[in-house]
């Protein structure tokens, strides 16, 4: 085994002292932009060439140039169909007047205190509540129907409204998205290129309407930290998006934002908020 591995060192080591790969190019970077177009157009379903709207990034402007202008992107639709639903509340108003604020979001979301589960304030509370014990879920408890119950979750008006409102708002953004030439002289397989078959390997599976609306209010809230806090947008290699307080990465705001939308519950991300020093009445920039 040592001589193995003394043998593969070897080869390692031989292997580091010849030219690399890309020496044998002669425009390495045009092979680079052409790789890194094909993978867009086949994960992302954007058009073959390069253009005023699709055009390359440098790795280290993609915070600023992607994320930013993603989160403030849907950070915008969210108050659009705010908007839409004639959300009109006092606080509301007042944002409409300054700007869109991530108070507006909180107090649409926010359920009447009387009907948030205990359990979603447990952790306020002085003496920690006990957890109810977990229900027997097999077949022969419960029938097929009465499981499907159970397991759905927490019917809630405002929240079903908003999600089917973005869900709306973003098919007509798709269907208004003009229609890319196919590439010139793609050969026998031009029919993969088809743009209503784009793109061949989407990122995500589809979302449900609260997913969807969880990722709008965690754009609004990385919005507000960026514009009141100082907070920065970021990229990690694994989890993609990120958002940076004082360089950090901000990892726990699943849950809060989780909190409100599933149970109505803000005082979690109200928490959150306070805890990093997020302004969320302050008016945020969308595009």
């Amino acid at each position: 085994e040592l001589s193995r591995r003394d043998r593969l060192a070897e080869g390692f080591a031989s292997r580091l002292g010849e030219r690399p790969a890309c020496d044998l190019l002669e425009e390495p970077g045009a092979i680079d932009e052409a790789t890194s177009l094909l993978a867009a157009r086949l994960f992302h379903g954007g058009p073959a060439e390069s253009g005023a709207d699709w055009a390359p990034v440098d790795w280290q402007e993609y915070p600023d140039e992607v994320v930013d202008r993603t989160w403030r992107t849907d950070a915008a639709r969210l108050h659009r169909v705010l908007d839409a639903l004639g959300v009109h509340s006092a606080r509301a108003r007042a944002a409409t007047c300054e700007g869109p604020t991530l108070a507006r979001v909180l107090d649409h979301l926010a359920a009447d205190p009387d009907t948030v589960p205990a359990t979603a304030t447990a952790a306020l509370s002085e003496e920690p509540l006990s957890a109810p014990p977990d229900p027997d879920l097999s077949p022969e408890t419960y029938t097929d129907a009465e499981l499907d119950a159970l397991l759905a979750p927490t019917p809630r008006p405002e929240v079903d409204t908003l999600s089917a409102g973005l869900s709306a708002e973003l098919a007509r953004e798709e269907s208004a998205r003009p229609a890319h030439p196919a590439p010139t002289g793609q050969g026998p397989d031009g029919a993969l290129w088809d743009e209503g078959a784009l793109p061949l390997f989407p990122l995500q599976p589809p979302r449900t309407g609260r997913e969807l609306l969880a990722d709008h209010v965690t754009a609004m809230v990385c919005c507000a930290a960026v514009d009141t806090a100082g907070a920065t947008p970021g990229l990690d290699w694994l989890d993609g998006p990120a958002l940076l307080v004082d360089g950090e990465r901000a990892a726990d705001l699943g849950p809060p934002v989780l909190s409100l939308v599933e149970d109505g519950d803000p005082v979690p991300l109200k928490g959150w908020l306070a805890r990093l020093g997020i302004r969320p009445e302050k008016p945020v920039r969308l595009v």
